[in-house]
């Protein structure tokens, strides 16, 4: 499916006494992506019914359910750690994407580094945008812990001991996030009401798992399968940070 992304509107002209409005234009880009199909068959034999102390007929279709989630959270995840592509050639967090921060803690340096990126975004058009965090994500961890003092409301004694983010970021913790070797990286995500971040789409009608069964005839029992048509995909970098932790 191809996702349209529209620019702001065009810059208001002042319209003098008696004069025309003109026309004006608005920018677009395009980012692709397409549904994935996963499903998986799991086969319950006559004798497991027959002896269903697990109740394993009945617990089955809500695993698959539980299953089809951590799917979702897998694919979405991912594009915070694979860093893929975007339409423009680059990937998401790239210099010319201008939302990649200097390496380090977070901090109210780093935090405030992340800050001006963000008022620093241009739009389709090339006008500044108005684009501001809203969600600190960061692995478990130390990432985790110095997220949560920099963002908690305290009451100091003095000027210096003023949490300059406290209450304007909400935390997020996701262990999918931890990396494999390597520092801890840690992200911020501006609100997907205001901006396009990472979207995530179903077939239409069809939004979470698919579960049918089916008697067996060569084997006595039934066969339960589970079918689940989802993707993720990273829509506009603008509303997207990245720091890769030190």
């Amino acid at each position: 499916m191809a996702r349209n992304q529209l620019g702001g509107a065009p810059d208001l002209l002042r319209v003098p006494e008696s004069g025309e409005f003109t026309y004006g234009t608005i920018g677009e880009s395009r980012e692709v992506y397409a549904l994935v199909t996963y499903g998986r068959i799991v086969g319950i034999t006559r004798q497991t019914l027959i002896n269903d102390d697990l109740d394993a007929f009945t617990r089955i279709p809500s695993a698959f359910g539980a299953a089809a989630a951590d799917l979702e959270s897998d694919l979405v995840y991912s594009i915070f750690s694979t860093n893929p592509n975007m339409a423009d050639g680059n990937p998401l967090f790239h210099a010319s994407h201008a939302n990649l921060g200097t390496a380090g803690t977070i901090s109210e340096t780093t935090l405030a580094e992340a800050d001006r990126l963000f008022g620093n975004q241009r739009g389709l058009e090339g006008r500044q945008i108005s684009v501001l965090p809203r969600y600190i994500i960061t692995p478990p961890g130390v990432r985790s812990v110095e997220a949560r003092k920099n963002v908690t409301a305290t009451t100091p004694n003095a000027v210096a001991g003023v949490n300059a983010f406290a209450n304007r970021l909400e935390p997020i913790e996701e262990a999918r996030l931890i990396p494999a070797a390597g520092p801890d990286p840690w992200f911020l995500a501006a609100d997907p009401s205001r901006i396009d971040t990472i979207e995530f789409a179903y077939l239409e009608g069809q939004q979470g798992v698919y579960t049918e069964t089916r008697s067996g005839f060569e084997v006595d029992g039934i066969e339960i399968k589970a079918r689940h048509d989802f993707a993720a995909k990273a829509i506009d970098w603008r509303g997207l940070f990245r720091n890769a932790g030190v």
